[in-house]
């Protein structure tokens, strides 16, 4: 018998607990008010309802639209507004509840505080406001505008210049490094980043203690502090010269630039002694002209 009626009454139905997906231009705002009015019909008191929204414009169009939906029902003639409510809840209503549907723009206009359509945020400084101390915040918190939100962020950054030129080594070179190393986009994107993860970077920082570089390298893949020597030296001691010397091979059957390196990998076997990583760069790097950088790629 429910698969027979119309979707959205049945959505609309105050009796159901439903949870409906579609697309844009659908009509799920439109059903959301026929569920808020059918609520209003079975006398549910209107500070009783609420409506969370994710967006401020979504909030008001939705209390516009409910408002003059119950205002129209206000002025309506007896004959259409049965036929409205009957189309609304799939029965005939009796003359009580033409006499309720209309009372009930004014009752939602005379409630405290307004209906409540409000966004998620609205709701949760609310629910903050009533209960502080159970949140553990202050009883005259203030939210944030954007505005604020984007000064504290510039002084903040401001802040940091200014400890990386009043001396701080770590602070100092690393705000060195990455300023050259990105480009002033990225560099403001990452700004952005730690901002929007400043809590988890907190808790992290808390949870590692006094040993925040140990902890660093360890997130890097390393066992502890390490230098760039020493990994080219590690790296060097796996070496595999017949690995190479069969790579040398098949490079000497090639075209020219495989024999270029098959002559490479030659001389550097006839020395006898473990090349360095720059040893090796000529062989596992593809070289883009004079000038130019090589790029790195797999052999």
């Amino acid at each position: 018998m429910i698969e027979a009626q119309d979707p959205q009454r049945i959505a609309a139905n105050p009796a159901f607990n439903v949870f409906v997906t579609a697309n844009a231009g659908s009509g799920k705002t439109k059903t959301l008010i026929d569920r808020v009015a059918r609520l209003l019909l079975k006398r549910t008191p209107p500070e009783r309802i609420l409506c969370v929204t994710y967006t401020k414009a979504a909030a008001a169009e939705m209390q516009r639209r409910l408002f003059h939906v119950l205002g129209g029902w206000s002025v309506m003639e007896d004959a259409k507004l049965a036929e409205t409510l009957t189309d609304l809840v799939g029965e005939a209503p009796d003359g009580l509840d033409l006499s309720q549907a209309r009372r009930l723009f004014a009752q939602a206009l005379e409630t405290p505080g307004g209906l409540k359509i409000q966004t998620i945020h609205a709701f949760c400084e609310q629910l903050l406001k009533r209960f502080p101390m159970e949140a553990g915040v202050s009883p005259r918190f203030s939210v944030m505008d954007d505005a604020e939100a984007s000064l504290i962020a510039a002084e903040a950054r401001a802040d940091v210049a200014t400890l990386a030129l009043g001396g701080h080594a770590d602070v100092q070179a690393a705000y060195a490094r990455l300023s050259i190393a990105l480009d002033h986009q990225s560099f403001e994107q990452m700004f952005a980043d730690i901002e929007a993860r400043r809590f988890a970077l907190a808790h992290y920082v808390e949870a590692v203690g006094d040993d925040l570089e140990g902890a660093v390298w360890y997130a890097a893949g390393f066992d502890g502090p390490s230098s760039t020597e020493a990994e080219e030296q590690l790296a060097a001691t796996a070496f595999d010269r017949d690995g190479w010397r069969a790579a040398m091979g098949l490079l000497s059957q090639g075209g020219k630039t495989d024999q270029k390196n098959a002559a490479l990998i030659a001389r550097l076997l006839e020395t006898g002694t473990t090349p360095s990583v720059m040893d090796l760069c000529p062989v596992v790097c593809t070289d883009k002209g004079e000038g130019t950088p090589a790029t790195w790629v797999e052999k």
